[in-house]
């Protein structure tokens, strides 16, 4: 009820981010001479027969960049590359302090230079491959990681970038034999084995999933991203006191680790402990500012446990801060409605606008609660104008032809119902619907043929089969073909007292008095406040000549609703032919 847990998703890409500039600034810098450690004049750095004037520069550009001055560390290394002076890794140097200052289409310009110069200098296009991704250049940052796999078929970074970049775009086949041949190359790959935990999570092959994510933690076992997608397998296969464990272990080592709350909450939700879920959303909104996603579902474990007023004054609070969050609006109208203010409950359903998904509920409460206050007009004035505004949707025609049948005005009911069916020919809700009111205007014959179009669409619906059996039973024809309808209806719902009801009453039609008590005896159990199967199960007894049963049955029916005068005169008659001697 709180909203189900969504797979976890390569669109959460904070962690791959982060860890791709880390690569990206990594790889530049191995390409750096270290201070403190002797300078070789080695083809990747000046190429041989260099000037002394280039490997001065050189030099000086090393010493200004381990200084902090990128400014002039850039002159030197642009110095140091003239007079035709060609160098890869110098135009990588380059690339890369352009980087750090914030130009990256200079860095992108020096990085392709860079690979003009030395079609196999890897450190250029591990930086050209990031700053594609930067750009959201994806295809050509995947065909600079396909060129660097070519050049070094074992080059990690690649590997891992290209599996990272297949598995966002949800190509999960590509994405695989890259994170395979991370641990192929070393089968203790953190990111191999959490990456390819990750796809497997993606492509609900969870035992895989789990197993790498152990994998994982046995290299790292305080690697949080693992932990927590481990966590959320666990959730998924239900194995929800591994996931607790999970997150509790995290919380005794961070008690401020508000995701750890925030996802501990949610576990015991699925596990319907509301009062343990209350407490650590509580505590996320204590770690968190403004966290109105936290304070809605306080809101919604407050209206669940029936604190009313504390359930309004959450939503209220998110509110003031979100006036234009429908779905709170939507649970705080219903917070009102629960709390018997039905006054404040229509002034915030009515402010739910047509663009909202909560709009449909809206209408239709509105008009309920209209109706509730015995204010029809207003109700179906609400519900006009709501199909004046989204005629396609088929629950307005149902409901307004429902406020008509209260005041038995079915012809109407009947219009709208067919309105309905223009915008919505295959509704199955309405056609169902309209059956009904054929039935109850008299033209039952019309609703049959209004309920086999239903079975049309659908031949499981079990309603439409138990309606015409019933009526089939009432009118004492087809009983064969009833029972076979009914005895359907009920494959499909095994416990329903009502269809229960009407295979009682196609053997009581039948003549089949002690197949029909058992099934209305049934019945009766199922559904022990419906008057009409207390009646049928008074005629059963009556039928069968136990007088008694009947009349407590009568009784019961008349006590359920004492506007049965049927049932009265049953009891009345039956009483009077006990009394005769």
């Amino acid at each position: 009820m709180m909203g189900e847990r969504k797979c976890m998703s390569f669109k959460r890409r904070a962690f791959f981010y982060f860890f791709l500039l880390f690569l990206v600034f990594f790889a530049a810098s191995c390409a750096t001479v270290k201070p403190g450690l002797p300078v070789k004049k080695e083809k990747d750095f000046i190429p041989a027969g260099s000037t002394s004037h280039s490997y001065y520069h050189f030099l000086l550009g090393q010493l200004y960049q381990h200084s902090g001055n990128l400014d002039r560390a850039m002159e030197s290394y642009r110095q140091a590359l003239g007079k035709g002076e060609k160098s890869a890794f110098l135009h990588t140097q380059l690339a890369t302090l352009y980087l750090k200052k914030g130009q990256p289409e200079k860095a992108l310009q020096e990085s392709e230079e860079a690979i003009r110069v030395n079609p196999r200098h890897l450190p250029a296009y591990i930086l050209l491959g990031g700053l594609y991704l930067s750009q959201n250049q994806r295809e050509k940052a995947i065909q600079v990681y396909q060129r660097v796999i070519q050049i070094d078929p074992q080059n990690q970074e690649a590997h891992l970038f290209l599996g990272t970049l297949y598995a966002e775009s949800k190509n999960y086949e590509n994405a695989l034999p890259h994170f395979k041949t991370l641990i192929e190359i070393d089968s203790r790959s953190l990111m191999g084995h959490y990456y390819l935990a990750r796809v497997y999570a993606e492509m609900k092959r969870f035992s895989e999933a789990r197993s790498h994510y152990l994998s994982a933690l046995e290299i790292k076992p305080n690697f949080e991203p693992a932990l927590l997608d481990l966590a959320l397998v666990y959730e998924i296969q239900k194995e929800f006191e591994k996931a607790i464990q999970i997150y509790q272990d995290l919380l005794k080592q961070n008690p401020s680790h508000a995701e750890a709350h925030h996802r501990l909450g949610q576990v015991y939700i699925r596990q319907n402990k509301l009062g343990e879920a209350l407490t650590e959303f509580q505590t996320v909104d204590q770690l968190t500012i403004h966290n109105h996603e936290v304070r809605a579902k306080i809101g919604l474990i407050y209206f669940e446990q029936g604190r009313l007023e504390e359930a309004i004054a959450q939503f209220s609070l998110v509110l003031s801060a979100q006036p234009e969050n429908d779905r709170v609006r939507y649970y705080l109208a219903t917070a009102y409605e629960e709390s018997k203010d039905l006054e404040q409950a229509l002034v915030e359903f009515q402010r739910i606008p047509p663009a909202s998904a909560f709009y449909v509920d809206s209408q239709v409460h509105l008009a309920y609660l209209f109706e509730k206050q015995n204010k029809i007009p207003e109700a179906i004035q609400v519900l006009q104008k709501a199909i004046q505004t989204k005629p396609e949707q088929a629950d307005f025609y149902r409901f307004l032809a429902s406020l008509h049948e209260k005041s038995n005005q079915y012809e109407e009911g009947i219009r709208i119902l067919k309105k309905g069916l223009e915008v919505a020919p295959k509704d199955e809700k309405l056609l169902f619907t309209l059956g009904v009111f054929y039935d109850k205007a008299g033209d039952w014959q019309e609703g049959i043929r209004q309920m086999r179009r239903v079975l049309e669409i659908n031949p499981d619906h079990a309603q439409a089969l138990n309606y015409i059996g019933y009526t089939y039973a009432e009118k004492e024809i087809f009983l064969d073909e009833a029972e076979t309808l009914v005895k359907r209806a009920l494959e499909l719902k095994p416990d329903d007292g009502y269809i229960t009801d009407s295979l009682g009453w196609v053997y009581f039609r039948k003549g089949q008095m002690d197949k029909a008590i058992v099934e209305l005896e049934k019945a009766h159990k199922l559904a022990p406040e419906d008057p009409v199967i207390a009646e049928h199960l008074g005629d059963v007894y009556l039928k069968n000549q136990q007088d008694d049963k009947a009349v407590q049955m009568y009784e019961r029916s008349l006590q359920l609703d004492p506007k049965k005068t049927e049932v009265a005169e049953k009891l009345k008659k039956l009483r009077r032919e006990k009394k005769k001697p």
